[in-house]
């Protein structure tokens, strides 16, 4: 009988989880990730980028566990994150626009300059729809919206000194993110 040994992954802690090695192998603790009661529901978070020497890299956390109460709050927390998106890029590029104008009666400003007028432009937006949309919301629905588990790709330097993709996963419940460095092996400050 061929008994094939699973890799273990390799994580570390750094603010966030950072998954070095086989994303695949990742255990998440069988409760759910909100209030810790029976596992009825798994979600996954697809991620695709295009990462220079890499090519387009596209993976899949997957096995994030809810509860059926709580995966409705939890999809509630993905649309409200990306309702503060689009409205940071309305609100934003009209601000970075007024900046660039602003900007252009001195004749010494540059194309470059436009640029970083037009991204402090979105940031002040970004900062206005959290102020403005996502604050209230989690205010006046805060037993109706739950921020989710998240999940994004960075490009770093491998212990092994090679450049590498690695996965990050954000996971706001503390208790829960506890729980996951134990099933994990992984030691948090």
């Amino acid at each position: 009988m061929d008994a094939v040994a699973e890799k273990k992954p390799i994580i570390r802690f750094a603010k966030n989880f950072v998954v070095e090695e086989n994303l695949a192998a990742v255990t998440w603790p069988q409760e759910c990730e909100v209030c810790g009661s029976v596992v009825e529901v798994r979600d996954a978070i697809p991620l695709k980028e295009n990462f220079k020497g890499f090519g387009e890299v596209k993976v899949e956390v997957v096995g994030i566990p809810y509860c059926s109460q709580c995966f409705p709050l939890i999809r509630a927390g993905k649309r409200l994150n990306n309702i503060v998106w689009v409205v940071s890029f309305v609100i934003g590029i009209p601000i970075g626009i007024l900046l660039v104008l602003a900007a252009m009666t001195n004749q010494n400003s540059s194309f470059i300059m436009c640029g970083v007028l037009i991204a402090l432009g979105w940031v002040i937006g970004y900062g206005l729809s959290w102020l403005f949309v996502k604050l209230p919301a989690k205010f006046i629905f805060k037993t109706r919206i739950v921020e989710p588990v998240d999940s994004w790709l960075i490009k770093e330097e491998k212990k092994d000194k090679k450049e590498g993709i690695s996965v990050v996963i954000a996971i706001p419940n503390k208790e829960y993110a506890v729980k996951f460095a134990r099933a994990n092996g992984v030691s948090m400050p």
